[in-house]
């Protein structure tokens, strides 16, 4: 690779551009870490000032072997080391989701929409555009760590222990933001990138659980950025020189990005497109057909992840229940004895199929986005201009959401029914149980999925706010379990009805079929709404 400084050209004008652009967007996921850590610090200080005290809590989470294989052992017994421990996951999340998307946006969605060879028609470097960007991401997760760390400082941590945290938490950033510049190399769709950024984000928190469960300092802590903070111990020996690994492992994948970019023609992939046969198969003669074979394949992979991840739960959660010594925190959310009422032995696994079918909830909601990118790329207008309506090209990949996201779900009840049923050698009470478990989520994912139509369907340009929803149902949960609300603001999410905290047999079924009924209306909106507007054309 050859570079040259006029390679980078112009990198200073298209970062101005790209900041103009994200004056909305890139406050939203630099302050939102912000709020989580000042969230959860007025929840701590709640324990504090009880009888029981902040130590007593935290000594009793150690102790907890759910807890403790979810989040890892508590590093420093003190409300900064509280903070680092309950909020690192959820900052690495949303930092390097925005990080992903703010990269993808800025790349290969400019090169899919002709904005990039717009740009380069001008003097503009070949690495500029990606510099750019990088250095964009940069300056945002940076903003983050030293907001993160300002805070606890404020809330009385020391200021070595809060900017390490808050360094740590930027290079995660970093890190996918780097994840997300090689996956736009790759493939020549920005939904295929996404869908490898969100996939190595998965894999990250896999490594990063399975990192916990073998009690936080395995080898695997070194490999996933999402345990970093047991590498730089935050407030627990303040390993700053641990940061420089961080940084290095942060710039690898930005490096390849660089190589690769230079290796492919713009609006290109480095894996080239199979080209398809020159006339279609008898059985793509439906809409239904076409939809399915335009995301069979995303389909399928969400399919495996989705098995492999409930067979761990499933395989490890008899061990956890067997182990006691449940935490008064756990057991006693909503002030109720739900683990008593739900079995010890299902704590684990209802909370790993709770936590699933958020993220199946995400893959209904880009199935039903499809119809976005399709219509983006002046697909829809080709395709009803033939013998195909409205109702049907749009219903068609809404099927394709709605029977998909419960196809996921009934395999992993199934998936995770039959590995604890083995597990525990009572294969008929713990299938039909953890199979409930899993359909009973279906109803919660289809209103999403119907706010999604809705949104696409009336005012397809503002479909964002359908991921906002989705993050606010998220933001409520984290706000139940550390007792900022009550259970009567919780129930504003549609996954409240399938709470983990509700025994199967208790479950309102009348209340499960009135979500159907909300779905089917604001899918029936959506419809409605697309009949009647206009269709985006290349012309």
């Amino acid at each position: 690779m050859n570079v040259k400084r006029d390679d980078f050209a112009g990198t200073g004008i298209l970062f101005r551009l790209f900041l103009r652009r994200d004056r909305l967007l890139l406050p939203l996921w630099i302050f939102l870490p912000v709020v989580l850590v000042l969230a959860n610090a007025a929840t701590f200080m709640a324990m504090d000032s009880r009888s029981q005290g902040l130590q007593s809590a935290l000594t009793e989470f150690n102790n907890d072997p759910l807890v403790s294989s979810l989040l890892g052992p508590v590093m420093s017994i003190s409300l900064s080391g509280a903070i680092v421990w309950r909020t690192v996951s959820l900052l690495a999340l949303v930092l390097g989701l925005g990080s992903l998307l703010t990269v993808i946006r800025h790349t290969r969605a400019d090169e899919e929409t002709g904005r990039s060879e717009l740009i380069r028609a001008y003097v503009v470097g070949r690495y500029a555009n990606l510099t750019a960007v990088l250095i964009l991401t940069l300056v945002g997760n940076l903003a983050a760590g030293v907001l993160i760390a300002l805070s606890i400082i404020g809330l009385g941590g020391t200021a070595g222990g809060s900017f390490l945290f808050g360094a740590t938490i930027s290079a995660i950033g970093c890190f996918f933001a780097g994840i997300g510049t090689f996956s736009v190399q790759l493939r020549e769709t920005s939904g295929s990138a996404r869908g490898i950024g969100v996939a190595a984000l998965g894999l990250g928190m896999l490594l990063a659980i399975s990192n916990n469960f073998g009690g936080g300092y395995t080898i695997l802590r070194w490999m996933t950025p999402l345990a970093w903070q047991r590498v730089t111990k935050p407030f627990a020996g303040n390993h700053g020189w641990s940061l420089l690994y961080s940084a290095v492992f942060a710039a690898v994948p930005s490096i390849i990005a660089y190589v690769l970019s230079s290796r492919r023609d713009l609006g290109a992939g480095i894996l080239l497109a199979r080209s398809g046969p020159r006339e279609a198969a008898p059985h793509l003669s439906s809409p239904l057909a076409l939809a399915w074979r335009l995301q069979k394949r995303n389909f399928l992979g969400w399919l495996v992840g989705t098995v492999l991840y409930i067979v761990v739960f499933a395989a490890i959660s008899p061990v956890l229940s067997n182990a006691g010594g449940m935490s008064n925190w756990l057991s006693g959310l909503g002030s109720t004895n739900w683990t008593d009422n739900v079995g010890l032995g299902y704590v684990f696994i209802s909370i790993g199929i709770y936590l699933m079918s958020l993220i199946v909830a995400v893959y209904a909601m880009t199935a039903v986005l499809r119809l976005k990118k399709e219509e983006n790329e002046g697909r829809t207008e080709m395709l009803l201009d033939k013998q195909v309506g409205r109702f049907g090209w749009m219903s068609s990949h809404l099927m394709v959401a709605a029977l998909g996201s419960a196809a996921l779900l009934v395999v992993m009840g199934i998936a995770g029914g039959l590995t604890y049923g083995v597990a525990t050698g009572d294969l008929s009470n713990g299938f039909w149980h953890i199979f409930g478990m899993s359909v009973s989520k279906i109803p919660p994912v289809w209103v999403l999925a119907g706010v999604t139509a809705l949104l696409y369907g009336l005012w397809p340009r503002v479909t964002a706010l359908g991921w906002v929803v989705w993050l606010s149902f998220n933001l409520l949960e984290v706000a139940w379990e550390t007792q900022i609300i009550d259970w009567s603001l919780m129930r504003i999410s549609p996954f409240s009805y399938a709470h983990y905290t509700i025994k199967i047999s208790d479950l309102s079924l009348l209340t499960l079929f009135w979500l159907l009924c909300l779905s089917a209306i604001l899918t029936g909106i959506g419809l409605f709404g697309f009949r009647n507007r206009d269709v985006l054309t290349k012309a």
